[in-house]
């Protein structure tokens, strides 16, 4: 048990740590294709690895289950499967349009596009360090981030240069504005329902007529009262005394066991000049290149100047090749063998790397720091605390499932045996709940058959890697048959709305027969002592008057020689409308800002349906093959 407890705590360790990359990932554009094992599909016969559309289909299997507070039902999980798939089919089709296109991507663009990345700024200004660090955080070197952002930026091309040839002719400009602000000239009477409430008279027979007809509306909510028993962590560890001896054999297990933990590593602020090997130079001519550069360097020229004007690396060219402070394990090895040998100022000679020849520069050196135990102090005796707490933890939390196990039809036990204190939650429904039943697998559990039908403990529940849970119903509260003289008052109200309502839809028909017999709205209105409003105009969002108007106004016909009639009803009464006149939107009524706003609008929804259409047409005519069992 306590072996998959910690198993447990592991992955949703290792699960977190994940959540935060794929969103890293997401907003970067990065993903993990160089590591696939296996593939999802082939397009063209091109592979779609594999690992990348699990984590994307796990990603999304995690929001459902969050939206639904339960497990996603089979066919959904197939439908969404099938819909991560077919996004990963579609990019790979536009990467291969733009590769066969010959689509480029310029270093100042790139450049312009990384330094616009928030997660690389400080204060609003891109920031080197911020910039190598949060990648070495992600594990991506510098050269492979520049890499993928300029293959993203390739198909960003494409796509918008789909999205940028879309227009909208001015006859489809001028349709929408005549539709979409149309306006309507109106007038209504409205018989409230208010008006009727007094003289409605409703029997104690009819309460009860209705009652029998809707008992099953009638109940109180289910619900349960829970006892539990709860560790946490952080109550543990405050409670573990900090020895001294302890502590300093404690500091000395943890140097011995990570040495670079309490020391700052020798660290080196350096720029380079890289000539990079590709499809466009080759060995031979990258090595001529960067020696030229090197002799330019050695006979007196600036090195940011050289670098600024020769350098392949998009992340730093403009910055004088200016890396800022790199520490042992942030570049390739090749690179940082040559960079931690050379003295401050010096340059050295080219060097060979995966991405092609670098000239490198030592600009300053800071020497590295070892932190004293008194200066580790106050953080060590924190995570003394943690540590120490931990194996208590498991190992209480072991017991507390088997005692719970053992002695299924109460906590006590477990409580008395561990020093527990059994705590109540009331009022807990399957939906919802308060206190510790806020949490739905604290739910899930309450309302599980083996704890609310047989009366056990709960298996131990892990709220996090740090607290655990086990509980058991202390009482079940059915839902149960209001009497009528609870809810007497209820059904009495609610027939006594319905009746009002009636009659003021009754002399609603009654007005729109007199209308429809030539008589004034107006006229309509003080016969039947009605609300009479007119001369109103309306738009379609217009919040002006009741909803039921502006929704009636809008639902009739166009006045087609005579103006039309209409009713409409709402929870406060009933109301006849009668559209006057209908004006259609014009363009040139439009303030210019507006009109620009829906031109841009229009164009861009246009540009969206002709990328989906390029897509299927993509799409069609591709070869493609889904490994449906790889992905189970």
């Amino acid at each position: 048990m306590l072996q998959k407890i910690r198993e447990k705590v592991s992955g949703w360790v290792a699960g977190i740590i994940l959540a935060v990359l794929a969103v890293v990932f997401a907003v970067w554009g990065i993903d993990f294709t160089f590591s696939a094992r296996s593939v999802a599909a082939k397009v063209n016969g091109e592979e779609v690895p594999i690992e990348p559309v699990r984590r994307a289909f796990q990603d999304q299997l995690s929001r459902f289950q969050q939206a639904l507070s339960q497990d996603v039902p089979e066919p959904v999980q197939q439908e969404i499967r099938r819909a991560v798939v077919e996004n990963f089919v579609r990019r790979e089709l536009l990467e291969q349009r733009v590769r066969d296109e010959g689509y480029r991507v310029g270093d100042e663009a790139l450049d312009k596009h990384i330094r616009a990345i928030p997660a690389f700024q400080v204060g609003g200004e891109f920031d080197m360090d911020a910039y190598r660090a949060t990648l070495s955080g992600a594990g991506y070197s510098p050269i492979a981030f520049e890499t993928e952002q300029r293959r993203l930026l390739e198909i960003q091309q494409l796509q918008e240069g789909i999205a940028r040839s879309s227009f909208v002719t001015g006859e489809e400009l001028a349709r929408r504005v005549a539709l979409q602000r149309e306006t309507r000239r109106v007038e209504w009477v409205s018989f409230p329902v208010e008006r009727f409430h007094d003289s409605v008279e409703v029997t104690d027979a009819e309460v009860e007529a209705r009652y029998e007809e809707t008992k099953d509306r009638w109940t109180t909510t289910e619900k349960v009262d829970l006892q539990y028993l709860e560790l946490k962590l952080a109550d543990l560890a405050s409670e573990v005394e900090v020895d001294e001896d302890a502590l300093r054999a404690f500091f000395e297990e943890e140097k011995a066991r990570e040495p670079q933990r309490f020391a700052t590593a020798e660290r080196r602020r350096a720029s380079h000049v890289l000539v990079g090997i590709d499809e466009d130079t080759n060995d031979e001519q990258a090595r001529e290149r960067i020696e030229s550069l090197g002799q330019r360097i050695e006979s007196g020229e600036d090195f940011a100047a050289v670098a600024r004007e020769g350098s392949e690396d998009p992340g730093s060219a403009a910055q004088g090749g200016d890396l800022g402070w790199v520490e042992r394990g942030l570049m390739v090895p090749a690179f940082e063998e040559a960079l931690f040998a050379l003295e401050p100022g010096t340059v050295s000679e080219p060097v060979k790397t995966e991405y092609g020849y670098h000239l490198i520069r030592v600009d300053e050196v800071e020497a590295g720091h070892a932190e004293t135990y008194e200066e580790a102090r106050e953080e060590l005796a924190e995570e003394f605390q943690r540590r120490r707490a931990e194996d208590h933890f498991f190992d209480l939390a072991d017991r507390l499932a088997s005692l719970t196990f053992e002695n299924a039809g109460s906590l006590q036990p477990a409580a008395e045996a561990l020093d527990l204190k059994v705590q109540t939650v009331e009022g807990v429904e399957r939906g919802t709940g308060p206190g510790i039943a806020a949490q739905a697998p604290v739910r899930d559990a309450a309302w599980s058959t083996g704890v609310l039908e047989s009366g056990e403990n709960s298996p131990l529940i892990e709220l996090a890697g740090d607290h655990a849970v086990v509980l058991r119903v202390a009482q079940h509260h059915p839902a149960e048959q209001r009497p009528l003289e609870a809810v007497a008052g209820e059904i009495e109200a609610e027939l006594r709305r319905e009746e009002a309502l009636a009659r003021s839809r009754e002399l609603g028909a009654q007005a729109r027969e007199r209308l429809a017999a030539g008589e004034t709205l107006a006229d309509v209105a003080n016969s039947l002592e009605g609300d009479f409003v007119g001369g109103v105009t309306v738009s379609r969002d217009d919040d002006s008057v009741p909803p039921p108007v502006a929704q009636a106004a809008f639902d009739a016909p166009r006045p087609a020689g005579k103006p039309a009639v209409t009713g409409a009803e709402g929870p406060t009464g009933y109301y006849v409308v009668r559209v006057v006149e209908a004006m259609p939107g014009s363009i040139e009524s439009l303030p210019d800002e507006e009109r620009t706003s829906l031109i841009a609008s229009l164009t861009e929804a246009q540009g969206g349906e002709d990328l989906t259409a390029y897509l299927e047409r993509l799409r069609q005519r591709a070869k493609v093959s889904v490994f449906d069992q790889a992905l189970q």
